[in-house]
């Protein structure tokens, strides 16, 4: 069985105001870890589903522990500074949730160039950045579990005013899929996973989906992987107790 117990250990997850992240955040803290999460605001959101000042407030409150972090992390100041900070104030990082994500939902000719870059800083700058800062420390401390969090836009399910959002999704993939053979080494996993079409701020007014509550298993499991037991492996949510993760 996959031991679940996060006590002692230190997890960063980016867009941790709402949706996956906050159920993420929720679930590791639940389990143990001390919590860092990122989103652009403090006190405001662009959905509806939360602020991260909420999300924190909801760790304490059921006696966790952890740091919310407000601002960009799409350049390297601020996110080596983020991972500085967490350094600083815990000692150790041992799992990175790239969640955070930018969808515009429009065509490819109806997409800006600012909407374009604000995609690629999201979705891949912000994803390299931290993860080139916590390399090293999972390095010296020879264990880490990085996670990205994908979608079956990057390798499936074709759909209208997706394309520019798959791109960067299948990007995600590839270069994970190749670190986690640089980095098998050094016991760090390395996983994409796609969580499925949920009840989010970003799916709506799109499609239907299922409660973004059903992601904690599967996201719990992948977090408690080592680099012996899982790595290197793209999976979807709903696949979980099936093709992956029967032992959770």
């Amino acid at each position: 069985m996959i031991d679940l117990d996060f006590s002692g250990k230190v997890a960063i997850v980016t867009g941790a105001s709402r949706g996956i992240g906050r159920v993420i955040a929720l679930g590791l803290s639940k389990r143990g870890a001390t919590v860092v999460g990122t989103a652009r605001n403090m006190d405001s959101s662009p959905g509806t589903g939360g602020t991260l000042r909420e999300t924190f407030d909801m760790i304490v409150a059921a006696g966790g522990k952890g740091m919310p972090v407000a601002g960009s992390i799409t350049e390297p100041e601020p996110a080596n500074a983020l991972i500085g900070r967490t350094i600083s104030e815990f000692g150790r990082v041992d799992i990175l949730v790239n969640n955070a994500g930018f969808h515009p939902k429009v065509s490819i000719t109806e997409m800006t160039n600012e909407a374009w870059d604000e995609m690629i800083a999201v979705n891949i700058t912000a994803v390299f950045l931290l993860t080139r800062a916590v390399v090293p420390i999972m390095k010296k401390q020879h264990s880490g579990n990085i996670i990205g969090v994908s979608s079956g836009a990057g390798i499936a399910r074709p759909r209208a005013a997706n394309t520019g959002y798959a791109a960067t999704k299948g990007a995600m993939d590839r270069m994970f899929f190749n670190l986690a053979e640089e980095l098998k080494g050094d016991g760090i996993v390395v996983n994409t996973w796609q969580p499925g079409i949920l009840a989010t701020d970003m799916n709506a007014g799109r499609m239907a989906g299922e409660p973004v509550e059903i992601v904690e298993p599967s996201a719990m499991w992948l977090a408690a992987q080592t680099a012996e037991s899982f790595t290197g492996q793209n999976v979807r949510q709903e696949d979980f107790g099936t093709t992956w993760g029967q032992d959770g």
